[in-house]
């Protein structure tokens, strides 16, 4: 405490003469003299130590108080013991700031602060002052000697170790009611701010608008902000508890306020959808892969957000060394149980109590047969997507009787399977045994391939047109012993050529070909035009 040094030398003229009736009694302590004015009692500047005031601790300045009573109206100067780092010392003088709003930077207030405040000291006093409602949000930002401004992120930090220094401008910003910060928007039209703060939509249905290829980044982002536990989270403010400033894994709590902001935007109900562009810049700026705007992995940016996020909000301050041991046959609870604790004494956050989970690996030695289990962490897990064994073909079934018209068979059959199982299939459907037909790829009216029975199925492209004919020979049977013959018929378009004389027709195919059985003893010219006009009557 300051004591006014004419009033401790009386005091000690009066102590020393031993006489209680002495005329050098004190009196009221008396500190008038340190003051600029006895209104708003401010300390005088450039006070001397021992000439016009000395110091005395506490219960000193506590019995002389009870002993001879403080002049009336006057405020006790308490100030406290400062840890520079040469060495401590008493502040005298505080640190007296202008605080101000960031909607009227031209009426600040002037507060004192002691160098051992902390900046959360600070918002609270300049929360009071300008009486912001407590729902409200807010955040500070400190005026430097060029005129920038440098946002005061780390609320735990003294005023000493922030270097805010007498006469500094400390403005304070709130948050709008549509999510974003005055100060990080562009200046748009001040109309279409209006709109958006005036539309009301459900929160959390708000698109994010593609900056060049960023589409990895916003479907990411659109999943993310669909965990409810997680948003809840940043909405409700508790991670302005728990940034990590500190940690040297983590971005200095950068990507986890980002991200907070892009939440209250999504979550605000004013926006039908934002533009992430600060997001973007915070991630490029952490995660150089993710410079540009160009096409990234989703699953590469939600580990780098998620691992991020995690690091941002690590509960512990200090990692400790652990020492891990061996489970030793111990039952898998135990073994599990323990290796949780300790990932949870290195890593303790939101992301780990809705994202973390431990894998079990079991290894055992080829040569002795030591089995050894260990229980790791993990936060993502890949999985197979499931590959579906079975595929569907379509295709045209002609049967060997003219009345009867082509059908289009959509048909269920194994992946890795043989022409004979589309063939066996088809014939559950049609009752046409599957020997007596015949597989055919047409392409421009012609037979591009006909298969083999034993042919695999993957040959055949999902493109491609595949005809299945009746026949009456297996194809399975020797040609040269067979009863018939199946032939392969193209239809012809017969049309003038007038290049060349009258006898060359010219080479238009059209139609569908056939494949059509012939009995050997109707081989000849006449059996073979009446039996294709039997087939195509």
């Amino acid at each position: 405490y300051l004591l006014e040094n004419h009033w401790y030398q009386q005091w000690k003229a009066y102590v020393e003469s031993g006489d209680q009736n002495s005329s050098s009694y004190p009196g009221r302590i008396n500190n008038a003299e340190l003051f600029e004015d006895l209104e708003s009692y401010r300390l005088k500047d450039r006070l001397v130590e021992y000439e016009e005031y000395i110091l005395v601790p506490k219960d000193v300045w506590d019995k002389l108080v009870s002993w001879y009573g403080l002049e009336h109206e006057q405020p006790p100067i308490g100030r406290k013991v400062v840890d520079l780092p040469s060495m401590p010392k008493v502040e005298v003088y505080l640190v007296d700031l202008y605080l101000c709003q960031h909607n009227d930077m031209d009426n600040p207030v002037m507060a004192s602060f002691s160098r051992l405040d902390i900046i959360d000291n600070v918002l609270k006093e300049a929360r009071r002052l300008f009486a912001v409602p407590p729902e409200e949000e807010t955040r500070l930002w400190v005026k430097n000697a060029d005129g920038s401004c440098e946002r005061l992120r780390n609320l735990q930090m003294t005023v000493l170790d922030a270097c805010l220094s007498s006469g500094q401008m400390v403005i304070m910003e709130t948050r709008s009611k549509d999510g974003t910060w005055p100060s990080s928007r562009p200046h748009i039209m001040k109309n279409s701010m209006e709109e958006e703060e005036l539309y009301q939509g459900q929160p959390g249905v708000c698109g994010l608008t593609n900056l060049g290829n960023t589409c990895f980044m916003n479907s990411a982002l659109q999943c993310l902000s669909n965990v409810p536990s997680l948003t809840e989270y940043f909405l409700k403010n508790c991670y302005l508890e728990e940034l990590n400033f500190t940690n040297p894994l983590g971005m200095k709590g950068e990507i986890a306020e980002a991200y907070a902001d892009l939440i209250k935007q999504q979550w605000s109900g004013h926006h039908r959808s934002i533009v992430p562009r600060m997001f973007k810049t915070k991630v490029g700026h952490f995660a150089s892969q993710f410079l540009g705007y160009q096409q990234h992995d989703s699953q590469e940016l939600l580990s780098f957000l998620l691992d991020g996020l995690h690091e941002d909000l690590n509960r512990v301050k200090k990692k400790e060394y652990i020492e891990l041991k061996d489970a030793a046959g111990r039952p898998d609870e135990e073994v599990a149980e323990e290796a949780w604790h300790n990932h949870k004494r290195r890593n303790d956050s939101i992301i780990v109590d809705i994202f973390h989970g431990l894998f079990k690996s079991t290894l055992v030695c080829p040569e002795c047969g030591k089995v050894s289990v260990t229980f790791d962490p993990f936060c993502y897990l890949s999985v197979p997507l499931p590959v579906s064994k079975e595929r569907v073909m379509e295709i045209f079934f002609i049967y060997m009787d003219p009345c009867k018209k082509p059908e289009q068979h959509r048909l269920i059959v194994p992946k890795a399977g043989k022409v004979l199982d589309l063939c066996r299939t088809l014939s559950e459907h049609t009752g046409v045994p599957a020997e007596r037909m015949m597989v055919a790829d047409v392409f421009s009216h012609r037979f591009y391939k006909i298969y083999q029975m034993e042919e695999s199925l993957s040959c055949i492209l999902d493109r491609d047109d595949i005809f299945i004919y009746e026949v009456s020979v297996s194809p399975q049977e020797d040609p040269a012993t067979a009863d018939a013959v199946v032939l392969p018929v193209y239809l012809r378009e017969r049309t003038h050529s007038r290049e060349y004389s009258d006898t060359y027709y010219g080479v238009m195919l059209f139609g569908h070909p056939l494949l059509v059985s012939v009995p050997r003893d109707q081989l000849s010219w006449d059996s073979l035009y009446h039996l294709l006009l039997h087939r195509l009557s």
